[in-house]
């Protein structure tokens, strides 16, 4: 077999950042469910195709760069979190139809997270042909009046693609219908590209807490993993023991291409997989910390508050217990570390540590020892 230290090593490290990436998945998750965000998002991208979104023109010179845009545009979202509708007249029309409305659960989330492309053409169709009552029994005709004159009132983008929509569909309900579909299918792609960067964002975020939280020290465990064969072997046995037991969470991760009554997209990535029930959330985050709880004693790493005599009185010293973590900078730099792992996903690290698993497991080849002749 070859087991070597190497490996070992490789091993343990990848299965501290399977587990607490785990955790930091499960965390996101709570967290995107108490601040609604996949219906927030879903929110962001209808006003990006309703509405006019693009505030880059209003910090004139400044807009230029970036660093400005990105500051401002963080603003924004927080104004945006509290009044979805700010001066989005069009926007709120279009979510107090009852097509939309009523896909919402409650009060608190009366915005839903989906919203599939029939859905939005059928709402778009009603509100153009409800425009102009008087053409009432001819849609072609009302739809054709709505957009010409611009009855709701929408934003020039947003009127003039219509307008070309139409003009493409020939005047013809169905395709046009059609083709706002597609357009609408375009933007939700864009949608989900924009949470795979939020969640990147958010794990990053929390991958930091974690480790500060957990004492997740790559820097520390790198070397208590080299220096110390038996917690080596133990941390070993335990990823081998506790792995297999993350196949389910880390399926529900990776699922490609499944949809869920309250995502706002289809979701082929990882950073937006959800479990099924607050309840299972919580339980699974239980299951993790237990076994959070399991590596750090294994590896003998941790935040203790330690009597001290020896200056003549009592005293209690509070800090690292650990002599691989003494200098502070390190310590931080190894939290950091963790944090980059932790955003890189858990499937990242499931997959990783099924093939060193496999690596290490594999019988070599045997040895050749026959001589040849001439």
């Amino acid at each position: 077999m070859f087991n070597n230290l190497a490996i070992d090593v490789a091993l343990g490290l990848i299965f501290i950042y399977l587990l607490y990436s785990l955790l930091a998945s499960v965390v996101q998750e709570l967290i995107a469910r108490i601040f609604n965000s996949r219906a927030r998002l879903l929110t962001k991208g209808l006003r990006r195709m309703l509405e006019e979104d693009d505030h880059s023109t209003d910090l004139g010179w400044f807009g230029k760069f970036t660093f400005f845009n990105w500051f401002y545009e963080l603003g924004w979202s927080v104004v945006y979190f509290f009044e979805p509708f700010r001066k989005n007249p069009f926007l709120k029309k279009f979510y107090s139809m009852p097509s939309i409305h009523s896909l919402g659960e409650n009060s608190a989330t009366s915005r839903p997270a989906y919203i599939s492309p029939q859905i939005f053409s059928q709402t778009m169709i009603h509100l153009l042909r409800g425009s102009v009552p008087e053409h009432k029994g001819n849609d072609a005709q009302a739809i054709k009046a709505a957009l010409t004159h611009n009855y709701l009132h929408l934003v020039p983008d947003t009127h003039e693609h219509l307008l070309q929509l139409f003009e493409d569909a020939g005047h013809n309900i169905a395709a046009f219908r059609v083709n706002m579909e597609s357009w609408f299918n375009e933007t939700m792609t864009r949608t989900s590209g924009w949470y795979r960067k939020q969640t990147q964002t958010w794990l990053l975020c929390i991958g930091i807490s974690i480790a500060a939280l957990f004492n997740v020290d790559s820097i520390a465990i790198a070397r208590i993993l080299m220096k110390d064969k038996n917690v080596r072997s133990q941390l070993v046995q335990l990823a081998a023991s506790r792995g297999p037991g993350y196949t389910a969470i880390t399926d529900t991760l990776i699922r490609k291409n499944v949809l869920h009554k309250d995502s706002a997209f289809f979701r082929a990535d990882t950073s937006i997989r959800i479990f099924v029930t607050d309840t299972s959330l919580i339980g699974v985050y239980a299951m993790l910390h237990n076994d959070a709880g399991d590596a750090a004693n294994v590896l003998g790493i941790s935040r203790a508050c330690i009597p001290d005599t020896s200056g003549g009185r009592l005293t209690v010293r509070c800090g690292y217990t650990h002599p691989f973590q003494q200098n502070g900078w390190l310590v931080f730099a190894g939290w950091c570390i963790t944090a980059l792992a932790i955003s890189l996903g858990a499937p990242f690290w499931f997959d990783l540590l099924g093939k060193v698993i496999k690596f290490r497991t594999t019988t070599p080849p045997p040895a050749d020892n026959t001589a040849t002749t001439q």
